[in-house]
């Protein structure tokens, strides 16, 4: 029986978030015995781009907790780890500027509105941030000298005229400037210049960009969702902000299940999303997030909902 050609999609989330796909990685390893490291793509956004970048280096699943929780990583881990170095608090660029990150941007939405999203709005409108975020991602370049062999896409947004370009598909650039792009959140990390464009976070076009899987040849699709929810109804504190992030995801999984694909949507639950927080850059949360998430998808497991990724 040849294996499943998954697709996996790691969306963004902030330093929550990371932690949240370090534990959808190593729960689905142990609990259904499949390893994110064999994905035939993966599809990564902002802080879904540094686990993606980590999984193509070949960090093994259990040590993406072992990092969230400051624990030894094993040999092969350390292998990948020992070049990349901790987390580093960014430098300030310059001075905060006080005009519209991208008036060109702006004009294009006041031309045609109705072809732009809020998300642009706030990316055109808000000052460019200040922080630069290549200071946090450096260590990721030096995993790979060329792109990794296998589908890897991440996603940024151009900013001046918001079109969401893809890496690794439809453009080059290194990791570590794909992967800074990538993570680039308008108004806080100054915007990453790319062969004379500037571009930010991906998550101005979707948290996911699950779509790009559309006409990918897969057996399933699987979505690690940590700004989502697994119960858009629910009306506990901070959910709200977190359903238009679900409606959208969901949107996306449709066009994925009307060209035939399986798809599993991993979100958080009440439970998780108490853990969470609404704060996604606070650090001291990754270690509970990360070992809450792994908890979740045994129970998942357990109760037999993760679909063809299920152990037989």
């Amino acid at each position: 029986m040849s294996p499943l050609r998954v697709g996996l999609v790691l969306g963004g989330g902030g330093l929550t978030g990371t932690a949240f796909h370090a534990g959808v990685i190593a729960g689905l390893a142990e609990a259904a015995g499949w390893d994110a490291r064999e994905a035939a793509v993966l599809v990564g956004t902002s802080a879904g781009s540094t686990s993606a970048i980590l999984l193509r280096a070949g960090l093994p699943p259990a040590d993406f907790v072992a990092r969230m929780s400051g624990e030894p990583p094993s040999p092969e881990g350390r292998r990948v780890l020992d070049g990349l170095g901790g987390l580093r608090r960014p430098r300030a660029t310059g001075p905060r500027a006080r005009r519209p990150a991208s008036p060109a941007l702006l004009a294009a939405m006041a031309r045609r509105p109705w072809a732009f999203r809020p998300e642009h709005l706030a990316a055109a409108a808000l000052p460019a941030g200040t922080l630069d975020v290549m200071d946090s991602i450096a260590g990721f370049g030096t995993l790979f000298e060329t792109w990794p062999a296998q589908p890897t896409w991440i996603c940024a947004v151009r900013l001046d005229d918001g079109a969401r370009v893809v890496f690794g598909r439809d453009a080059a650039a290194s990791i570590r400037d794909a992967v800074s792009a990538s993570c680039a959140i308008p108004g806080y990390y100054a915007p990453v210049a790319i062969d004379g464009q500037r571009y930010v976070d991906g998550g101005v076009w979707s948290m996911h960009s699950a779509d790009l899987l559309a006409d990918v040849p897969l057996d399933v699709v699987v979505v690690s969702a940590p700004l989502a929810t697994d119960d858009p109804r629910a009306l506990d504190r901070g959910n709200a902000l977190r359903v238009p992030i679900r409606l959208r995801l969901d949107r996306e999984v449709r066009g994925l299940r009307r060209s035939g694909v399986p798809v599993l949507v991993l979100a958080p639950d009440a439970r998780l999303r108490s853990v969470m927080g609404t704060a996604s850059m606070r650090i001291e949360r990754r270690a509970p997030v990360a070992a809450a998430t792994r908890a979740r998808i045994r129970e998942l497991a357990g109760a037999g909902r993760l679909g063809p990724l299920a152990q037989g």
